[in-house]
């Protein structure tokens, strides 16, 4: 609902607060319902005012309205949306008949054609006359195929598929396996919510081929490499049984030169510890 805010001010500045809010509830009520309030008492429900407060209010804001409160400026306003309404509604039935006529047209010119164009090995696109009869195994084939692209059986074909009899027969002249066929479709139908175009599976399925028929990698085994360790010899030490060898050999002497001392007179006597 437009509100223009000078022109609202200009024509209820002798309105109270309350009577403001009662006025506003009144216009939004009329916007939503596309016309006024029914009877007097659905207009003052609409205020949310008591009996007391309606009484008292209700003559000031009648000279807001016309007779059955009917407000002019959101009569003109209604109709004025109504009219935009009735514009865009012819204008979107004219852009649908004019896509729908496109589409049939561009079925025509399909069906029409005498000639199809299918991805080569090559790379490239070749044409193929669409005299060219499909065999029933290409029948089978073309019916695999729209099964996996989530064509439900006695579906109308989709348009750009509308060949696709034909199709298969060339598919299977380039050998393409049916169960690879069956695998891509799929894969492609999940990742995708539009139906390409059938020369879109046909690259797939080129590529596919040429990955199958590529030999496998032949792997390169390594001589087993020899470990080297050095034996210890018999009756060598490490070098820490040799250093203990010195310490308890010193060790003997000097045990050996004390006892000699005190048999000699020249050493102090170790005493026994007092029990």
């Amino acid at each position: 609902m437009p509100l223009y805010i000078a022109d609202y001010l200009a024509g209820t500045a002798h309105l109270s607060t309350v009577e403001h809010g009662a006025y506003l509830l009144l216009i939004m009520h009329y916007w939503s319902k596309g016309g006024p309030p029914e009877n007097d008492e659905i207009a003052r429900r609409v205020t949310r005012m008591t009996n007391h407060q309606w009484s008292k209010s209700s003559p000031l804001l009648r000279t807001l309205f016309c007779d059955g409160w009917r407000h002019k400026r959101l009569d003109i306003e209604l109709e004025q949306v109504a009219e935009k309404s009735r514009v865009a509604s012819a204008n979107a039935h004219k852009l649908h008949e004019s896509r729908r006529r496109s589409a049939s047209d561009q079925h025509d010119t399909i069906t029409d054609t005498t000639q199809i164009q299918i991805f080569s090995d090559d790379g490239g696109y070749r044409a193929v006359p669409q005299e060219q009869l499909a065999s029933n195994q290409a029948a089978n084939l073309a019916k695999l195929f729209l099964t996996a692209a989530g064509v439900a059986e006695g579906s109308d074909k989709p348009p750009q598929w509308c060949d696709v009899d034909v199709r298969a027969n060339l598919w299977i002249e380039a050998g393409y396996p049916a169960q690879m066929i069956i695998r891509v479709t799929k894969a492609i139908a999940a990742k995708s919510s539009t139906n390409k175009p059938l020369a879109y599976f046909e690259k797939a399925f080129a590529t596919a081929l040429a990955s199958r028929q590529q030999p496998l990698p032949t792997p390169t085994i390594l001589p087993p490499e020899k470990a080297y360790a050095k034996r210890k010899r018999p009756g060598s030490e490490s070098m820490q049984s040799v250093l203990d060898g010195y310490i308890d050999r010193a060790r003997a002497n000097e045990e050996a030169d004390r006892r000699r001392s005190l048999r000699e007179g020249e050493g102090t006597p170790r005493l026994l510890p007092c029990k």
